[in-house]
């Protein structure tokens, strides 16, 4: 792992909506290559960060040893954000957040962030409204999970990752079967299986590593309704 102070050039990333404040905060930036974690579980949440460059995803373990990824954030995106809640709430994390290619961050301290938004209103709202985002989130991903089959909720998680890609100007999800099976909570060889019908149907292309949904297609798959076998 790589680190140094910075001074953030704004034309170098697409901030979150809503967090200018974050250019004038004090932040350390860190490089972590594939693989390499960021935070653990347990962890002291003191700090949140942000996406310079690269992919990061965020995950929860259980105890024999399964992984379910909660979310990708791109360029752009903070995460670790429940640190916001306060120390009372979430004083440790409970989530872990990994590189998935190499990536670099900033690391800003709550203490700062708070202090600096002490007597920023517009700010405040800003982060409510990004806590908020992240539970309509994780609303979605218990109803996929409870209501879809794994054929749908792949074609849902590759559709939402195609539109995130696509904000950012990537043209593809760049996810191996084994990271999308950790995504909808199957199995690689599910995923496998599941990708070459898609494929067949000419919902997606994809290479190793490389997927680019036809998202009319998969928009329309979605609407109709269509059962596969899962």
């Amino acid at each position: 792992m790589v680190t140094s102070a910075v001074s953030l050039n704004a034309e170098e990333l697409r901030l979150p909506q809503g967090f200018p404040i974050l250019m004038g905060l004090p932040r350390i930036e860190r490089t972590f290559w594939r693989g390499m974690t960021i935070y653990s579980l347990d962890d002291p949440a003191t700090n949140i960060y942000l996406v310079l460059k690269g992919r990061v995803k965020i995950l929860r373990a259980s105890t024999n040893g399964q992984h379910k990824i909660m979310s990708i954030r791109y360029r752009g995106d903070l995460f670790g954000e429940l640190a916001l809640a306060g120390g009372a709430i979430e004083p440790r994390r409970s989530d872990e957040a990994v590189a998935l290619e190499t990536t670099r961050v900033a690391v800003i301290s709550t203490e700062d962030f708070w202090h600096a938004t002490r007597h920023d209103s517009a700010a405040v709202q800003s982060v409510m409204r990004c806590l908020m985002m992240r539970l309509a989130e994780a609303h979605r991903q218990i109803e996929s999970l409870v209501f879809d089959n794994n054929y749908r909720r792949l074609a849902r998680a590759l559709l939402d990752l195609s539109i995130e890609a696509s904000r950012i100007g990537e043209a593809s999800v760049r996810l191996t079967h084994e990271e999308l099976a950790e995504l909808i909570g199957s199995t690689r060889e599910v995923v496998t299986s599941m990708m070459i019908e898609l494929r067949q149907r000419g919902l997606i292309e994809y290479k190793r590593g490389d997927v680019r949904p036809h998202l009319p297609k998969l928009v329309q798959f979605l609407a109709d309704e269509i059962t596969l076998h899962s």
